[in-house]
Parts: structure tokens; sequence; C-alpha cells
């Protein structure tokens, strides 16, 4: 039980997979994730989403409980051969070790969010050691490779929209000098329409009967790199925040709950008169873009500890309730400066002005359609003649008709 929790990572949490190329499966209290990818999945799929450690571990660990069962079977366990005990003794070892080192190296890390705390109810909160007001804590990386919109850095694939950005892409030099010089033919993004599960027919039909899209209607899946999480009336969603340094940082979040309050602030930091805490809030989603407030050194080096929480504040309808998260930080096209000691190097460029060409209606619900399927818009301008077009006709057929009339009685009488 232990070596199989440690292989398939935090009970009861969404999978993020290591490698985005593919979706992984769904999570199920009765199919865990490995035991689900080995029955259900193919080979590429597995491989690109269970990282070295763990494939060494299952290699090993298969190994060992196959060797256990052939020797039971053929009854020679008193008669196993000093070499055959010494490669028993060697397995059991291997298995140990691997399983140490994945417990060190890997606290539940899926692509670019690592688990720091497993969300959990607020009476297992109030028992832990620090940071009592937090259900869940992650940690986040923000990359490149998950642009959202092709100047910023983000954390999650962008299920449901075209992210994709190529060489040729004006976007693409935002990037490009921080590739092997400019020389790497790299591709950032990706063109996730229609995932997670782009070939399940049944998954996809279930998500267009409820006008919906999988990206939506999927617990496992993140709507244009948002992360899915519970809120817990008076406790937070807290996450670290690495990669950022000095740049930009655009927070977003939104409810699935019409209306429902939500509030993001900084955490785990001195709350000082020169950095003080900084707050927003939104009924129904929230939006914010800020500087990072990372401290900086006196050569002017800038920390990486930003941190930030999720909660609701007042007007909390309901105590549990679902949202959506996602935090992008500045990435401009970079810029050859000289340092100190005349050497050019690539440098970011201030991102002050980096907020006002975000597009900050990217929210999940905007994957729905404004419509249903088969909608007839109603015409809200209907085609009418004005009055001076229906009376003209009437009043020169008037004036016509009198006109007749009297030249024929004139002519009658003559």
């Amino acid at each position: 039980n232990i070596l199989l929790s440690i292989l398939i990572g935090q009970p009861n949490q969404p999978t993020i997979s290591c490698c985005f190329l593919s979706t992984p499966p769904p999570r199920s209290s009765s199919s865990p994730l490995l035991l689900h990818s080995l029955l259900l999945y193919p080979i590429t799929n597995i491989i690109l989403e269970i990282s070295l450690v763990h494939c060494l571990i299952l290699f090993y660990f298969s190994t060992f409980f196959v060797f256990v069962c052939f020797v039971r079977r053929q009854k020679l366990r008193t008669t196993i051969t000093m070499n055959m005990k010494l490669k028993m003794k060697m397995s059991v070892v291997a298995v140990g070790v691997w399983s140490v080192v994945a417990l060190l190296c890997s606290s539940s890390a899926f692509g670019s969010i690592s688990v720091n705390r497993a969300p959990i109810d607020e009476y297992e909160a109030r028992l832990q050691s620090s940071y009592k007001e937090c259900t869940a804590i992650y940690t986040v990386r923000v990359e490149p490779r998950y642009t959202v919109q092709g100047n910023d850095l983000g954390m999650l694939p962008t299920h449901g929209k075209d992210t994709t950005i190529t060489k040729n892409n004006l976007k693409y030099s935002n990037f490009h000098a921080w590739t092997d010089g400019g020389t790497a033919n790299r591709v950032f993004g990706g063109n996730f329409v229609g995932e997670p599960y782009r070939s399940d027919p049944s998954r996809q039909a279930r998500a267009e009967d409820l006008n919906s899209v999988t990206a939506l209607t999927e617990v496992d899946a993140t709507p244009i790199g948002f992360k899915r999480d519970t809120l817990r009336q008076y406790y937070a969603v807290c996450v670290y925040v690495r990669g950022v340094y000095d740049r930009w940082v655009e927070v977003m979040a939104e409810s699935l709950q019409p209306d429902q309050q939500l509030c993001v602030s900084d955490w785990a930091r001195p709350d000082l008169a020169e950095n003080v805490y900084q707050e927003s809030c939104g009924n129904g989603n929230l939006y914010t873009c800020r500087e990072s407030t990372n401290e900086v050194d006196e050569n002017g080096v800038y920390a990486d500890q930003m941190a930030l929480k999720f909660y609701c504040k007042d007007s909390c309808d309901d105590p549990d309730f679902e949202f959506f998260w996602r935090i992008t930080a500045s990435q401009d096209t970079p810029i050859r400066v000289t340092d100190d000691n005349g050497q050019a190097i690539w440098q970011n460029p201030d991102g002050e002005n980096w907020c006002s060409w975000r597009d900050g209606d990217d929210f999940p619900t905007s994957l729905l359609n404004p419509y249903p399927v088969n909608y007839q818009e109603p015409a809200v301008f209907e085609e009418s003649q004005s009055s001076a077009s229906t009376f003209t006709p009437l009043f020169l057929s008037t004036i016509l008709v009198s006109l007749f009339a009297t030249l024929f009685c004139v002519l009658a009488f003559n």
C-alpha cells in the first residue's frame, strides 16, 4: 500500500501530467491513476504521463513481484541457491531505494504544479503544524511552453483553446531570444481545442448534450490554463509562485456558482509598510494584474518567493464551493543590454505596460457558446416603412383619381 501510494501520488487529486502531449485518464476511487493507465491507456501515454522515477520504481517492483511468484509456484523456497537469494535481496534493496528517492524527489509533482498539501477539509487543516488557514498548498512554476496569449508564461495546458505559437508567428519573438540564443526551432503553447479526451466520442457527446466542452465537464481538465479547486469558508487555497522574479503577474479566478465572492492576496511573507499585502476581490470572477512584490537585494537581484492565497472574505453564500484559478507572468520581447562587466546579455523589459496588452476576459466560461445549438437569433430591428413612404403613394393616387373624376365630369356636361 505504501509503494502504491508513492506510485500514484497524492490521493483525490486531479492529474496534471508531466508532459501534455496526451490527456491523462480520469481518476476514480476504484481505479487508481497508474493501474487505470496500465489497463486502458496505450503505452505511449503511459510513458508521457509517468515520470522517470516512477517508471524505475514500477520496473523494480514488477520484477520483484514476478520473481517471487515464480519461486512460490515452483515450490523452490527451500532449495533456492545462494545466487538466487542474493538476487532477491538486491531486488528488495532496489525497490526500497527507489521508493525513498521517489518520496524525497517528487512531492506529487505533475507538470508545472506540485502539491505541497493535498486538499483537505477544515478539520484536518486545524491539525496542521503550520499554515492552518490553508486547506491546500501548491507550488506553481510558470513556463513559456504553457503560454496563454503569446506574451506570458503560463502554468498549465490551455484546454479548449489553440495557443500554438510557431517560429513564424510575430508573438514568437517574445520567447525566441531566450531559446539557445534564438536558434532553436521551438513551438510554444499548443492546440488544445477539444481537449481533454479529444478522441473520446462518449465524453465529447456528453459535453455537447450539455451545450458545453470537455474542458469544463471533466474534473481533470485545465480550461485555458485554469486549475479547479474547492474553497472552504474561513479557509484558503495557498500557492507558491516560482519563476516570476521581477515580472508582472496576472491572477484570475472564477467561481462555478454565480456571483460568489473570490479574493486573492499576498501570503507567507511579512506584511511591511514598504511592501504591504495587496488584496483584490470580485463577485463571480476575479481579475488583477500587479507587480510580483518580490524583494530585491543590494545588487538588484530579485528573489523568487512570491506567494498568494485565494479565499472568500465576505458574503460567502456557500461554505464550500468550487472555483477555477490561474496565474500567469509577463513575457515581453527581450532586449539586448550591457551589464556592469561590459557583457551583452538578454533582459526582459519592464512589464509595467504589459497589463494593458492582456485580454482579461478569457475566463473558463468564455469557452461556452453564447447561444445554444440551432438557436434562431431574434430580429432586433424589423424592417418597416416610414409614414412618409406609406403616405406619399396613397396621397398621389388620391390626387390622380380626383383629377380624372373632375375631367370626366367636365367632358360629360359639355
